[in-house]
């Protein structure tokens, strides 16, 4: 799959040159470090990068600039290879430099691309280890439904923490979700496809499995990572939706499938 992201940028690249053959636009000031950049701005966005699944709602920002154009397809392709990297890391512990070297080779022209994505993948590993917080960008009365809801599925003692915690303040102990792990983290996955949580999804599994535990069958248990981040990533075993909580107007649910035709 890596593979065949790569092929797809080296093609968005090739249009934009192919469209320059044509055109022979000037570049502007602004752009005079990122003709490439400029280039793929000039080109619409057509069809087949809409309805295609690579090109869908987990890696799409319609806030992008140049979305509608080859850019946006391309910025697209860059957080889908984000995506991959790091589920490659996540299952095999490392990516090796082999791997790297081969695709370097295989791809010549992709190896800014192939670098920038190795650092961010690497920079997103490393501030992922013990994230204190994460940034909600709620009103106070949103903040305060959000709350009202979850708090019930909390013990007493443990609700003060749980408002700090949203609140972006530091907390010494782990919270007690009583209800299924998919539940809670639904609500979260729900909050990022609705533009009111901007952190990747490493960060918020990271964040979830850091402050959070479950009421199993069986007990208290940790917070699977594996189902965690199929989840957020993938809806992977999401509630159903008499099982889905937080239900309000303003955090609406959304299929994967009405997600990608949105885009």
């Amino acid at each position: 799959m890596v593979t065949f992201v790569f092929g797809r940028i080296r093609d968005v690249d090739k249009l934009a040159q192919a469209n320059v053959q044509k055109s022979a636009p000037e570049i502007p000031y602004e752009y005079r470090d990122r003709r490439q950049e400029y280039l793929r701005l000039q080109v619409p966005k057509i069809d087949h990068y809409r309805s295609s699944e690579l090109y869908n709602a987990e890696f799409i920002n319609d806030l992008d600039e140049g979305y509608d154009t080859l850019q946006g397809v391309y910025v697209t392709l860059k957080r889908a290879l984000s995506y991959l990297f790091e589920e490659l890391h996540y299952r095999h512990g490392s990516i090796g430099p082999a791997f790297m070297q081969s695709l370097r080779q295989t791809f010549p022209e992709c190896a800014d691309v192939i670098d920038q994505t190795e650092v961010i993948r690497k920079q997103e590993s490393a501030s992922a280890g013990h994230p204190s917080s994460i940034k909600l960008n709620l009103t106070p009365e949103r903040l305060a439904d959000l709350l009202g809801c979850l708090e019930v599925f909390f013990d007493p003692s443990d609700r003060p923490a749980l408002k700090a915690l949203f609140q972006g303040h530091p907390v010494d102990h782990k919270l007690i979700f009583n209800g299924n792990q998919n539940r809670l983290v639904e609500v979260f996955r729900r909050l990022s496809y609705n533009g009111l949580l901007h952190e990747s999804w490493t960060m918020i599994r990271e964040w979830l499995c850091g402050h959070f535990t479950y009421r199993s069958k069986t007990g208290v248990a940790d917070l699977s990572r594996n189902s965690v981040w199929d989840i957020l990533s993938k809806a992977k075993g999401e509630p159903t939706g008499k099982s889905r909580i937080c239900k309000f107007v303003w955090l609406p649910y959304k299929t994967r499938i009405a997600l990608i035709r949105t885009s």
